[in-house]
């Protein structure tokens, strides 16, 4: 071997220890795996690259214990909320005695429940540690998941569901706004767009584990495949409510989490001032006053209960839809095919969410999504279009679910400025638009009219171009507030010129 040829070896070396040593093991306790995954991230665009590397740890840290247990929580939640769904045609609906329109009311019992108790329990989690209330509700609802499994009669369905939505009632909340307490406005679209999908996740992993308790399970010990499927479902969420305890973590302004350092801690509150306004302890008295001038609260609510509305059809209707034909579908597919909604979900929430957080604009995916949908109703508006073209108009709603993390996602950046605002209105926001579809799915889809439910579908049409009209108006009303310096730029340039301010001060110490 030539002397250069050692020596250039020897540079190649050297330069393979400076990265591992700059993205790997360090007195913080991120591993050389930790480092490689920050460096990958990095090049897909997840962090910025002129984000400092201590910035970049602190971070991973932070979505490794916020981000694991809320997408696992409101996977939970979701696999719940379907597995009633899911049960009801699979042998519930005939043990049971259920009749007419009793799926109905027995999902708008859960509603009436979830949208009374949450924006007490929003409240409440501004007195008392987020990282202690949310794991303990989830024990609450993995109980009452649990009850459902021994049900004899309908009354105890209404009681379980009852009491199912007081406990889930602020879990999608409570975590909304520990995400907005933690990242810059120009962090939160790709992560509330990545928690999203955990709910269509949810809502899939339930049709298949449906499918496969009424194939492998039904009458295991006596019990029917349809009373398994909540057994698994409660263990499965007792599990993710004992590791949120250790794992999730409260508000930056209350106690440090687990998984971060003094410093981290440290760093994650200097680099919100003057971008998140901090996440307050109690409300105000002038709270309201600020909330009802304003016209976030009217126009985002606005959004949400539009938003509700339309994708409703390729949910519990669908499967209603697929059950009513049970001459062409085998009780496997009626819990497999709904799955292709949510599928669409995940994937155009994911790529919704980047594109938001890239561009700063979310109302260029929140428009692009409308459009399938309009055609997707239109199609069942039709009706007479075959039984593939009635298909596609339930799978075409699935992408209406990537409006839920872009509306919240743009809720949280506009009012990222004042933390008692953010947090009523997304409440209400959820609350009031889940209140409504809690009464009008008795009337747009009974499940005794299965499977056309022309009202439904004619009302969703009009709810959806509402949509359209909505979206705009927020999109006015925000660019004219920026003109007005009432909302900080989110300009990638801008979030740059943050970031180098940020290492500067890290460089300089605290």
């Amino acid at each position: 071997m030539s002397g250069d040829e050692g020596a250039q070896k020897r540079a190649i070396r050297s330069s393979v220890r400076q990265e591992v040593d700059q993205y790997g093991t360090d007195s913080n306790g991120v591993s050389t795996f930790g480092g490689v995954w920050i460096k990958f991230m990095t090049s897909i665009g997840w962090y910025p690259k002129d984000m400092t590397i201590e910035e970049k740890r602190m971070i991973l840290k932070l979505d490794l214990s916020i981000l694991i247990f809320g997408c696992l929580s409101f996977f939970t939640k979701y696999l719940d909320q379907q597995s009633i769904t899911n049960a009801y045609v699979s042998g519930m609906k005939e043990e049971l005695g259920l009749y007419g329109d009793e799926l109905n009311y027995i999902t708008a019992t859960f509603w009436a429940s979830y949208c009374t108790f949450m924006i007490p329990a929003c409240y409440f989690l501004t007195h008392y540690p987020a990282n202690r209330v949310l794991p303990a509700l989830e024990i609450g609802w993995g109980l009452s998941t649990f009850g459902l499994a021994w049900a004899r009669n309908v009354e105890t369905l209404y009681a379980m569901r009852f009491f199912t939505g007081a406990f889930e009632c602020c879990s999608f909340t409570g975590t909304i706004y520990i995400i907005g307490s933690w990242y810059k406005p120009g962090e939160v679209g790709r992560r509330v767009a990545l928690f999203f999908i955990a709910s269509p996740l949810g809502t899939m992993f339930a049709g298949y584990l449906q499918a496969a308790a009424y194939t492998n399970l039904n009458q295991v010990h006596g019990l029917a495949g349809w009373r398994w499927l909540f057994i698994v479902d409660a263990i499965i969420t007792l599990v993710i409510a004992v590791f949120g305890f250790f794992v999730f973590p409260d508000v930056p302004s209350r106690r440090k989490p687990r998984l971060i350092t003094e410093e981290e801690h440290a760093l994650a509150r200097k680099r919100l001032v003057g971008l998140v306004a901090p996440a307050q302890l109690h409300l105000s008295r002038d709270i309201f006053r600020r909330v009802f001038s304003r016209w976030h609260w009217y126009l985002f609510v606005l959004q949400w209960s539009l938003m509700d509305q339309n994708f409703l059809p390729g949910a519990q209707p669908f499967s209603l839809y697929l059950k009513a034909k049970s001459n062409i579908y085998s009780v496997v597919q009626i819990n497999t095919i709904p799955t292709i909604v949510t599928a669409v979900s995940i994937v155009v929430a994911f790529f919704c969410g980047i594109i938001a957080d890239k561009t700063g604009r979310f109302w260029i995916p929140a428009i692009a999504v409308t459009f399938p949908v309009l055609v997707g109703m239109s199609l069942l508006v039709a009706w007479d279009v075959g039984e593939s073209g009635r298909l596609a108009g339930f799978i075409l709603t699935g992408f209406e679910s990537a409006c839920s993390p872009l509306t919240m996602g743009w809720a949280s950046v506009v009012m990222a400025g004042d933390a008692e605002e953010r947090a009523v209105v997304t409440a209400s926001m959820n609350a009031i638009g889940q209140a409504i579809m809690a009464g009008t799915q008795v009337v747009q889809y009974p499940a005794s009219r299965a499977p056309n439910f022309r009202g439904g579908f004619i009302s969703v049409l009009i709810t959806t171009i509402a949509q359209l009209g909505a979206i705009l108006s927020i999109l006015f009303l925000s660019r004219r507030d920026r003109r007005r310096g009432n909302i900080a730029p989110l300009s990638d340039s801008e979030v740059a010129v943050d970031n180098s301010e940020l290492a500067k001060t890290v460089e300089a110490g605290p």
